[in-house]
């Protein structure tokens, strides 16, 4: 069987952070519809009624998002055409230094059984801003691979980790660099409101299995914009 996961960082922040977030909301389901994936992870639909739009606009899946009364915290949001075995979310531990915009989004991830032993995770971790921050975001995937680890597991999401540091300290995932920027400059939507250029042209989005994964392929969509990164499409063989 072959599995095809779209990924979007999707940049649904509550106005005036973001930018035309009802006409993207309309690209973003017209795109997921033209590749038809089988699992969609998407970060950063941060208000329900931006994950309300995205779910009417896509009939077939069952989607997973935040218990949270106020609004959808940690932005996550999971469709699935296959009914799961189970589904857990969580959250990363929140410490001191974290920046208040980050401790008030409570970064997490979302863990779906697809067939028995057999995982999708979707996540976004720590978007570091100063100087030693991206020592938070590694300690985030440190907790995700110890969870993947020895077993057959789909990580997918913004891990806010540049791939030629992810290549170095990547343990349990395999990784093969993609050529294609996932934040890039030539995105109108990376250059709007607060988003900052050095930020750009960079790899930091991921769809990547574990070394007990066969993957087919991965790709960036681009210049396809409809958010402030490019969706991504992988496709994997399971058993």
């Amino acid at each position: 069987m072959e599995l095809k996961i779209f990924n979007l960082n999707c940049w649904l922040l509550p106005p005036p952070f973001s930018a035309e977030n009802n006409e993207r909301i309309r690209k973003i389901i017209n795109l997921i519809k033209k590749h038809n994936p089988d699992i969609i992870t998407l970060q950063e639909v941060w208000l329900k009624k931006y994950a309300k739009k995205i779910r009417n606009g896509l009939e077939g899946y069952l989607f997973f998002q935040s218990r949270s009364n106020i609004f959808n915290k940690s932005g996550l949001l999971f469709g699935t055409k296959l009914k799961p075995i189970s589904f857990t979310e969580d959250y990363f531990p929140v410490e001191k230094i974290h920046s208040i915009h980050e401790k008030i989004g409570k970064k997490g991830y979302q863990i779906a059984e697809i067939r028995p032993g057999f995982y999708v995770m979707n996540t976004q971790l720590y978007a570091p801003e100063k100087k030693g921050e991206i020592e938070i975001s590694i300690s985030q995937f440190r907790i995700l691979e110890k969870i993947s680890r020895d077993k057959r597991t789909i990580l997918s999401g913004d891990l806010n980790i540049h791939d030629d540091l992810f290549v170095k300290m990547n343990k349990a995932f395999k990784y093969t660099p993609i050529g294609k920027f996932t934040v890039s400059l030539k995105n109108k939507y990376a250059n709007m409101r607060f988003n900052r250029p050095h930020h750009a042209n960079k790899t930091i989005d991921y769809i990547i299995g574990t070394k007990k994964m066969h993957h087919v392929k991965i790709k960036v969509v681009n210049p396809i914009q409809v958010s402030d990164h490019y969706a991504m499409i992988g496709k994997f063989k399971i058993d």
